[in-house]
């Protein structure tokens, strides 16, 4: 019995256009730190999980470039996907592949492209949900503690303690992402957790749910496992949906771990924005920026120098061929831009 690690990098990352492409999307930009987001994950976890058992499922363009970035994982642990069917296809074709190997074995799954800034707290709760899966079985995810009435994020609701253990609450239901006066609701009751889309489980636990929430997806990923060289026939075929959706709201046995960890799914600008450190004048800049008389300014450029004279409230993104300029209010708006830009044919600026 060993512990696995799967990581999700399947999204292309079109709400950080123009500094995510489809050929190079967000998780493997370097947007904090001097590491990419996927390299930082898999170096998240370094003492639980070793590289030779990580598992990395991703779009099949992709499949080159996660070697680049993580040189060390075996070839064959890197499973590329012909088309986006969402998370709980990517996680039962790689759980799958694993319970194959290790049919005992705990499995911690985490998306590439999170920022977490108390690692080491992070790396104690992962430890922690492994040894419970272990111990006890049942599906686990970490809820983090809110901040804020986020209407970006889904939300978790708990109850009790479980097992006996204080530090490991029942969770009574999944919520979607909730308009505000709602999300206000929420936290004013003091039960609920942001949803950070990270679990653990045993292999054979979750597939067992898998079989019995959905069947179509368990024979799809068990004749995957049996054929891999038909994977462009196969996975087209199975089901697109949510592991929220499919598994988790549907299954009894879900456990929530308290997690404060300072993370972020850095899901927009306005959520890299958040990071940045601010002047004075609350400006920020990732990359090279020159702030005149301006006030509350993001600039994020790859290259180019950015300057502002007497302007407020911007969010400008640079790079070597595009250029963004945004209200701060309207980051969840950038795929608007994408989608222009397909339609008008300007597919230069997107690959």
């Amino acid at each position: 019995m060993a512990r696995w690690l799967v990581i999700l990098a399947g999204g292309r990352g079109e709400r950080f256009w123009p500094l995510s492409r489809q050929m190079h999307p967000k998780q493997f930009l370097t947007l904090t730190g001097n590491r990419s987001m996927i390299r930082t994950t898999r170096d998240r976890v370094q003492g639980i999980v070793d590289d030779a058992h990580t598992w990395v499922v991703t779009g099949v363009d992709y499949v080159e470039k996660v070697q680049q970035h993580l040189p060390a994982i075996p070839v064959d642990h890197i499973l590329g996907e012909p088309v986006g069917r969402n998370t709980a296809p990517s996680i039962a074709w790689a759980a799958m592949a694993i319970y194959r190997q290790d049919p005992f074995g705990s499995i911690l799954v985490l998306p590439s492209d999170h920022v977490i800034q108390n690692e080491p707290e992070f790396r104690r709760l992962a430890k922690r949900a492994l040894d419970a899966a272990e111990q006890y079985g049942g599906l686990y995810t970490f809820g983090i503690l809110p901040t804020h009435p986020e209407t970006g994020y889904g939300y978790i609701e708990r109850d009790g303690r479980a097992f006996g253990e204080p530090d490991i609450l029942s969770v009574v239901r999944f919520v979607e992402k909730p308009p505000r006066a709602v999300a206000e609701e929420m936290l004013a009751t003091g039960r609920f957790f942001w949803n950070s889309g990270m679990f653990a489980f045993r292999a054979g636990d979750f597939l067992s749910a898998v079989e019995m929430f959905l069947p179509e997806l368990w024979q799809g990923v068990q004749a995957l496992t049996e054929n891999p060289r038909q994977v462009d026939t196969i996975f087209p075929e199975l089901p697109e949906i949510s592991v929220d959706h499919g598994i988790m709201e549907k299954a009894r046995n879900v456990y929530v771990l308290p997690a404060d960890i300072g993370w972020d799914d850095v899901g927009t600008f306005a959520a890299l924005a958040r990071l940045l450190p601010r002047t004075p004048d609350r400006n920020a800049a990732h990359g090279q920026a020159v702030f005149v008389e301006s006030e509350n300014v993001t600039a994020i450029s790859d290259g180019p120098v950015v300057s502002f004279i007497g302007v407020r409230d911007l969010y400008v993104i640079a790079t070597h061929d595009a250029v963004l300029i945004l209200s701060p209010d309207r980051s969840q708006d950038v795929r608007k831009v994408v989608q222009a830009l397909k339609e008008e044919g300007n597919h230069d600026h997107i690959l």
